[in-house]
């Protein structure tokens, strides 16, 4: 069936035509008047790009070149230069014809050192222009994309949401040291990936049996155990890429990158299903206590981390996970981790027949005393011998 042709459509392409023909500077001049009324948001530019598809190659080459002037120009605002480099990148759409490619580059690299944007700034265009010309996009700038879907969540826009999708590599965001060294153990590659899936509260009977598979596939219990506690000595570093801090809310470098704490919550639960080993409580307990570290304008850094590193302790058999929780129980502030680790600790001291206060004993700390006030420390022949008497040590 024929379409009828949209009258305001087509008197919009006339007037285009004439005027790129004759002046293609004075649309660009349009343009720009509609770019400076919308400020820092994307313009509605429909109707003058359905009119600049109907033009003739030749005049599209004539505007696009006529935008890539104006913008290198520099006579225009900031924010309306920005405009002007995303509407080329939306006008240039065949290979070849991105006369502001470099100057698109720069921007994406910039972009790749903030910790979010707005879905009106046009970055998904300029994305978009740079894989469709062969190129790819910065690790850095992939971290931005993934961040801005989760924090901004449906503002971010389906398009945003759809292009993050796509961005399978790297399989953890830069900028975390312990994110770049877990990637460069390339055979735990399946350990990442099935981490970055724990999206729920707590670990389900369906996902311990896929990290029982990966473990298996990386080489063993003992082999991904040492891989995954020599990560989460790292975590809580200054990032390695900082971020531009935003005027607008707390500063982001103090918080842990929100895509790759969904790994790290994965990661704890699956510490929690290897066979128990001296160490693996105390580097949980870590992670809790730093995931809870309060940040400026921040609060906690990162609650869920921190739950997710108390269910793993609840789940590791012997004295010494039921010690650190107990230690937890004394030292935690944040109210719903504190209530998860009291939970936590009546379920395990109801278990194993104990009181509350047994197993707060346990949170007491040894210090090499082997009895109650003895410890002896051998040195060749020789032997040390502490002993506490009447509230003194006494060494001899």
């Amino acid at each position: 069936m024929d379409v009828e042709p949209d009258p305001e459509a087509t008197e919009a392409a006339s007037s285009m035509r004439r005027t790129v023909g004759e002046d293609p500077a004075a649309v660009v001049e349009g343009f720009v008047r509609v770019i400076a009324r919308h400020h820092r948001h994307q313009p509605d530019l429909t109707e003058e790009l359905d009119a600049y598809d109907t033009l003739p190659a030749a005049d599209q080459r004539r505007l696009l070149a006529a935008v890539a002037a104006r913008y290198r120009s520099g006579a225009d605002p900031a924010t309306v230069r920005e405009r002007l480099l995303v509407l080329a990148a939306e006008l240039g759409r065949e290979p070849g014809e991105q006369p502001l490619a470099k100057e698109a580059a720069a921007r994406l690299a910039e972009v790749g050192r903030s910790n979010h944007f707005w879905r009106g700034d046009g970055y998904g265009t300029l994305a978009r222009a740079e894989l469709a010309a062969g190129g790819a996009l910065d690790p850095s700038v992939v971290a931005t994309f993934r961040r801005t879907v989760i924090t901004m969540g449906h503002h971010a826009g389906e398009e945003i949401a759809s292009m993050a999708r796509q961005m399978t590599e790297p399989v953890l965001n830069v900028g975390e040291e312990w994110a770049e060294r877990a990637m460069a153990d390339v055979g735990l590659r399946g350990v990442l990936e099935h981490a970055r899936t724990a999206t729920a509260s707590k670990p389900s009977a369906a996902w311990d049996e896929g990290a029982r598979t990966v473990i298996e596939a990386a080489g063993g219990a003992d082999a991904v155990r040492d891989a995954v506690l020599s990560w989460l000595a790292l975590v809580g570093r200054p990032r390695t890429l900082p971020l531009v801090p935003s005027p607008y809310g707390p500063d982001a470098n103090n918080a842990f990158d929100p895509y790759n704490a969904t790994a790290l919550r994965g990661l704890a639960w699956l510490l929690s299903l290897l066979p128990a080993r001296q160490g693996t409580p105390r580097a949980l307990a870590a992670l809790v206590e730093t995931a809870l570290k309060k940040a400026p304008g921040l609060g906690p850094r990162n609650p869920k981390v921190a739950n997710a590193g108390v269910i793993a302790l609840s789940r590791i058999d012997g004295e010494e996970a039921l010690a650190e929780l107990a230690r937890l129980a004394l030292r935690v502030s944040y109210k719903a981790t504190g209530k998860l680790v009291d939970q936590a600790l009546e379920t395990r001291a109801g278990a194993l027949g104990m009181t509350r206060e047994e197993v707060e004993e346990l949170a007491v700390p040894t210090y090499g005393l082997s009895e109650v006030g003895r410890a002896e420390y051998r040195f060749g022949e020789a032997t040390a011998l502490l002993e506490v008497h009447a509230g003194r040590a006494v060494l001899s």
